[in-house]
Parts: structure tokens; sequence; C-alpha cells
């Protein structure tokens, strides 16, 4: 059972984001990290544009990081697979993902962490089209089972949440590959020697998205990265995220009164 928790100023998690970035890249897959590494990544980018210093400095500081960090084991990543084939079953799709998973661990599995200060290393311990399942190590051999990290990979609008909740799936349904026009290449300043650059959704997207599904980590998520966006003088525009949440019902020829209802709570939230 996986029980390590992982923020972005982990060396050795944010090396496994970094290859998997080079992998998907190299093999022309469109992606984004979404979830719980969006959010830290957007948050780690205001952060250190706030404090005007690198993640790993304020990781290594009297700030607490873990405070605004939520840890996490696992990175949800989205997959726009056309370029391979219309079909997500297509053999070739999983072929191509399966390449992917070799090439993040690569020959020997180790590598130079961001600040290059340590090795860093990765070995595929579960492969798999949905789940595949790295082990990390630090200056050792990656031999612990507490420091596993599952990606979970999602190839289109009909493989994403369970189908659950209706108005998160519908959301899911209308958006999942519209997003990908909206993504954001993400620099973050980890050290002096290195910046570690990640395509995450967008940040308007990914705050219409937790709204979508609400769960009570999603509230706090969206409360912080309202707060550190308003701080780092990077305003989110509340206007496209009432724009997606807003866009009419084809069932009623109506906006889904769900979603707009929590939009409004979340503006009650952040006066």
């Amino acid at each position: 059972m996986k029980r390590a928790l992982y923020s972005l100023d982990d060396e050795e998690f944010m090396t496994l984001l970094e290859r998997t970035d080079l992998a998907l890249k190299n093999r022309n897959i469109p992606y984004m990290f979404v979830g719980g590494v969006a959010t830290q990544a957007h948050i780690a980018n205001y952060l250190c544009q706030k404090e005007k210093a690198t993640l790993y400095g304020l990781a290594h500081s009297e700030f607490r990081i873990q405070d605004h960090l939520r840890a996490t084991d696992d990175a949800d990543i989205t997959l726009d697979p056309r370029k391979i084939s219309d079909d997500p079953r297509d053999l070739r799709v999983y072929q191509e993902v399966m390449d992917v998973l070799h090439d993040i661990e690569g020959d020997d599995g180790l590598y130079a962490s961001p600040t290059g200060n340590h090795l860093v290393s990765i070995k595929l311990e579960r492969s798999g089209r949905k789940r595949p399942i790295f082990r990390l190590g630090l200056d050792k051999d990656a031999d612990s089972s507490d420091s596993e990290v599952s990606l979970n990979l999602y190839y289109g609008p009909n493989d994403t949440n369970d189908r659950w909740p209706r108005e998160m799936v519908e959301f899911e349904d209308r958006y999942y590959f519209k997003f990908f026009d909206t993504c954001e290449r993400v620099s973050i300043p980890f050290s002096p020697e290195r910046n570690v650059d990640i395509n995450v959704k967008g940040i308007e997207q990914l705050l219409a998205t937790k709204i979508a599904r609400a769960r009570p980590k999603d509230w706090a998520d969206l409360l912080l990265l309202y707060e550190h966006a308003q701080e780092a003088g990077s305003p989110i525009d509340m206007g496209e995220v009432e724009r997606l949440l807003s866009a009419t019902d084809p069932r009623y020829d109506v906006p889904n009164t769900i979603l707009v209802n929590r939009l409004e709570k979340l503006k009650v939230l952040i006066k």
C-alpha cells in the first residue's frame, strides 16, 4: 500500500514529473497534469513570484510550505490520444503509452535532481494503461514500498471521474478536449540552477473543474488558488470561470443550476 505523500518541493517527485513531461513531448502526445499536481504547480508558481524565491529555497527556510502545497501520492494526467488514433482503445494508443512509461524510467533509471545535489532513482514498478506505478528513491535505490507514486491516465471524456456525479460528468463531456487549447506551460523556479517545466490545466479551467467536482478538498484548493493568485498580482479571470460553469445544459436549454449555485457560494467565500 502506498503511504508516501509528495509535494512539488520533493526533488524525486519533481524529477518524475519532469521525466513524464519529456517522454510525452518526445512522442508528441498532448497532455496536461490536472487535479492535485496542477493545483500545486499554480500555487508553487504564485508563491515563488510573491516571495521572490525558488521553491527549494522556500522549502528549506522557515516558510511553512506544507501549509500551501497539499501532498499527494499520485498524479492525474489527461491525454489527447487523437494524434495516434481516433479510438482511445486502439492497440496503437496502448503501445505508445507503454513506450512512454519505459521512457520515463529510462535506461538506468538514475537522474540528477533539480538542484543537482542528489541522485534520483525512478523504477517502473507496475506497468499498465490506466494506473502505472513508479517507485522513487533519493540517493539510494528505489526499493521502498513507501515511495510509490501512481500516474492516473485519462484518454477522453468518457474515461474520467468514475462517471459520477452527473454534473461533473456533463462538465467533462463538454470540455475535456477543449481544455487542451487553454493548457498552460508552467515553468517552476525550483532552484537557482534549474526551472522545471510541465503542462498543467489552465487556472480558470482548473477552478471551474474543482467547482464542478465540489469535494471538501476541492473547496480548500479553490480558496488557496484564489488567495495566492490575488497576492501574486495574477488575479483569476472569474468571468471566464463563470462562462464555463454557466454554459447551457443541452437537456433543458438553461444553465446547470447546481454549478451556478456552487459558483455563487465561492463568490461569497472569497469576499
